[in-house]
């Protein structure tokens, strides 16, 4: 009982180390994406870290299934190395004595990555998508970048904005160049702000400058009008929010298996085979944690390492197939998971009779020769 308190800590331990710097990783990859994107006035800064935690918790079912193999993965390797596991063995125990407690570990956080996989992931991204429809409804001149010429109104519109005073809110020297049927149009002023009237209709209102207009559309090359003003205002329209279908990772579970679409089933396999891979990593990680002196101590974790991507890439191929109706969605999780099932099977026959990758355990031990 002590024994497996010991190691249920140190596994919890390992499990939330590598969690943490995974999500680290992915958040510090995604904030460089959006950031991007708001340095080109595409996307609100107030957006960032709404859209940063609705991406996270679609990515977590995958994070919490690496970070369990991972972490039983170390947890056994050191055993091995501090020969813990000798300790182990000498007492009458075997390898799969190990599974037991290692499951009584994982079981719990596969569990969770199951209904993040498969509840909250597509409503993080459904609420992904609908945060961004709303930011594209937004008034156009509440994303417009300092320093940046941008098209805006369906590209009938060019603002340009030379800064904005954080203060006050006024934007300094605009410049707005507007493309009208009944002709174009150019305005320059010194400052401007926003205002909205009681009705909720917003206006980009301007002071001090000038606007030069065509004075039709059938007018001459040469004929302008020419203002100045001391105050000009814009009306600035909402756009309506769209209300496109949704996709397939967006859609509930039930949903996607009542459509029964090819690329809705597709996706029901990802959301199923996440979490029920896991059970496979962790039991593999059990006989990958050997750590052979003359093979090295980083061997298992590379070979650990190939097979964690492949059971991904492999993962992702598999869904493809569905997808293009090359195989049906029960079928596809009783070849992926019972080849998975076959892997751990062999690797730990192997493991228990004595060989690893092709070599015996008892090599490594090189007999004294007797004096």
């Amino acid at each position: 009982m002590i024994f497996r308190r010991a190691l249920l800590r140190e596994l919890t331990t390992n499990a939330i180390f590598v969690f943490v710097v995974l999500v680290a990783i992915f958040v510090a990859q995604i904030l460089v994406k959006l950031i991007g994107a708001a340095s080109a006035g595409s996307l609100p800064t107030d957006a960032l870290l709404p859209l940063v935690g609705f991406r996270i918790i679609t990515l977590l079912a995958p994070l919490i299934v690496i970070s369990a193999f991972v972490a039983i993965l170390l947890t056994l390797s050191r055993a091995w190395r501090d020969s813990e596991m000798a300790i182990w063995m000498s007492s009458g125990q075997s390898l799969l004595s190990w599974i037991r407690p290692v499951m009584m570990f994982a079981l719990p956080m596969l569990a969770v990555a199951m209904v993040l996989s498969t509840i909250l992931s597509p409503w993080a991204e459904r609420r992904s998508v609908e945060y961004r429809r709303v930011l594209e409804a937004r008034d156009e001149l509440s994303i417009v970048a300092p320093g940046i010429f941008q098209e805006l109104r369906k590209k009938r519109q060019v603002y340009f904005v030379e800064g904005v005073n954080l203060i006050d809110g006024k934007i300094k020297n605009v410049f707005v160049f507007a493309d009208d049927p009944a002709g174009p149009s150019l305005v320059r002023a010194e400052q401007g702000f926003l205002y909205q009237d009681k009705g909720g209709d917003r206006y980009v209102i301007l002071e001090n400058g000038h606007r030069v207009k065509h004075t039709s559309a059938t007018a001459g090359p040469n004929e302008y009008e020419l203002a100045s003003f001391e105050r000009y205002g814009i009306r600035m329209t909402g756009n309506e929010v769209k209300d496109d279908p949704l996709e397939e990772r967006a859609k509930e579970t039930m949903a996607l298996l009542s459509e029964a679409t090819p690329s809705g089933l597709g996706q029901v396999f990802y959301r199923l085979s996440v979490p029920l891979a896991g059970i496979a990593l962790a039991l593999l990680a059990i006989p990958l944690a050997y750590v052979n002196p003359r093979l090295g101590r980083s061997i298992n974790l590379i070979i650990a390492i190939l097979l964690l991507m492949i059971t991904l890439n492999v993962m992702n191929i598999m869904q493809s197939q569905i997808d293009k109706q090359a195989i049906s969605l029960p079928a596809a999780l009783v070849v992926f998971h019972g080849t998975l099932a076959l892997i751990v099977f062999a690797i730990f026959y192997r493991r228990y009779r004595g060989v690893v990758f092709g070599v015996r355990a008892n090599a490594s031990v090189t007999p004294q020769a007797s004096p």
